[in-house]
């Protein structure tokens, strides 16, 4: 599976193993990551596509304020919470599998 902008992934390996994240941008075989807590926008960790579980879900939103250059911190936090919360309106926990078995 291609990894891409606004894409959710979890972290398999390192300190930060199963934790989730946003992709900000990729760098070769490196992913810009961000959570808007411990790693922000403007210095986002950089991660091997190797050591990455993605997620098939691409957030529209996220990828489209990337695109703009608009993106902060509390987007990404809000957004990571929303993907997390069953009680949300807008409720992504369907996007938070692997399987391409049906589409999001």
């Amino acid at each position: 599976m291609d990894l891409e902008s606004g894409q959710v992934v979890k972290s398999l390996a390192g300190r930060d193993k199963g934790k989730l994240y946003l992709i900000i941008g990729i760098e070769g075989n490196r992913a810009l990551l961000a959570d808007g807590r411990c790693r922000c926008v403007i210095k986002p960790k950089k991660k091997n596509l190797n050591h990455l579980q993605p997620y098939r879900c691409v957030v529209p939103e996220i990828k489209e304020r990337i695109r703009q250059g608009n993106l902060n911190d509390n987007v990404v936090r809000n957004t990571l919470n929303i993907m997390l919360s069953a009680e949300s309106g807008k409720n992504y926990s369907h996007c938070l599998r692997t399987s391409l078995s049906d589409g999001c």
